[in-house]
């Protein structure tokens, strides 16, 4: 059995490791849904495996209970803040966890994939006149003080021609480094490169280098668009559409928890109009690994492109999608 400063000295180490994104976005989630209803959320009828409440008891074991009231408190600052939000439209008599596909339909009955409608969960409120409306809420919770956080992450066909370009960049880093192709366990590639640093340094270069020429290349092919096709592509980048749910009537809200409880919401659907209605006066230009985007002479978004790993030389580029300012 543990002493009681043995004890002392593991809660101290559990403090000092970082929570997990997942675990404190999934913790936000619940947390949020509970805090809405001043109950868990309720597992669909048709799907089996752990509860919201299950699920919910399980992270929280794993992190210390200072760690879960600073994201507790947060999700109640949400809670109370969304509560603000879909008020106008009656009570709320129904909160439903929809962060896996399949979700929204057995939640509204409206068919959505992820992709079309990024809802963690479902607001449903009822009138007077006995009416409900569905509000799908996309919840992100940071550490950061203020400030945007990505809304998407668009793949590589996205960079419209860009995957031929790292496609290309692997074929020659293999070709000079064969041994590339034989040591493909992640843990042994990265002690290799960590003895070598010569290697590790030549990847790094190669790959500062393919990163730039796809940045470059997104750049051009936007640049050579007709003004509605570049406000077609920004809207894809910005996820700045429509989810089912709001065709059929219902509502959409992006919702931000920063690090001291302060929040902040918009419907991407709607929030950037203005500026992708007015085409002409969008414009395009490089920074480095990143393609920004500006309307007369004021920046609003940028489609990030880095490395999952820099030092891997057959890493995946990844993309973000990112707004700029408050428009």
């Amino acid at each position: 059995m543990l002493t009681f400063k043995q004890l002392n000295i593991l809660r101290e180490e559990a403090k000092a490791k970082k929570v997990s994104s997942n675990t404190k976005g999934v913790l936000h989630e619940l947390l949020v849904g509970y805090h809405l209803r001043k109950r868990h959320m309720e597992k669909h009828p048709d799907i089996a495996g752990a509860s919201p409440e299950e699920v919910h008891d399980k992270l929280k074991s794993q992190i210390t209970p200072e760690q879960y009231e600073k994201i507790n408190k947060r999700a109640k600052a949400a809670a109370e803040d969304i509560k603000k939000r879909v008020g106008a439209h009656g009570r709320i008599v129904r909160v439903q966890w929809t962060s896996k596909e399949g979700d929204l339909h057995r939640a509204t009955g409206i068919h959505a994939t992820q992709k079309q409608d990024a809802s963690d969960i479902v607001v449903t409120t009822k009138n007077a006149l006995g009416e409900e409306k569905h509000h799908g809420v996309s919840l992100k919770v940071t550490d950061k003080k203020s400030g945007n956080l990505p809304v998407s992450n668009p793949g590589m066909e996205s960079t419209l021609g860009g995957k031929e370009i790292l496609e290309n960049h692997r074929k020659r880093l293999i070709k000079k480094h064969p041994w590339i192709s034989k040591i493909t366990n992640p843990d042994a590639r990265k002690a290799y490169m960590r003895a070598n640093p010569a290697i590790r340094s030549e990847v790094r270069e190669a790959n500062s280098r393919a990163l730039n020429a796809v940045a470059s290349h997104l750049h051009s092919q936007i640049e050579a668009m007709t003004p509605k096709q570049r406000a077609e592509h920004i809207r894809k980048i910005i996820a700045a559409k429509k989810t089912p749910m709001q065709e059929a009537g219902h509502a959409h809200i992006r919702h931000t928890t920063y690090e001291e409880g302060s929040t902040s919401a918009t419907d991407p659907a709607n929030a950037h109009e203005h500026i992708l209605n007015d085409p002409e006066n969008i414009e395009v230009r490089r920074s480095g690994t990143s393609v920004i985007f500006s309307h007369r002479g004021v920046d609003f978004a940028k489609h990030r492109l880095k490395f999952e790993n820099a030092d891997n030389p057959t890493s995946v580029i990844k993309g973000s999608g990112e707004l700029i300012g408050e428009h």
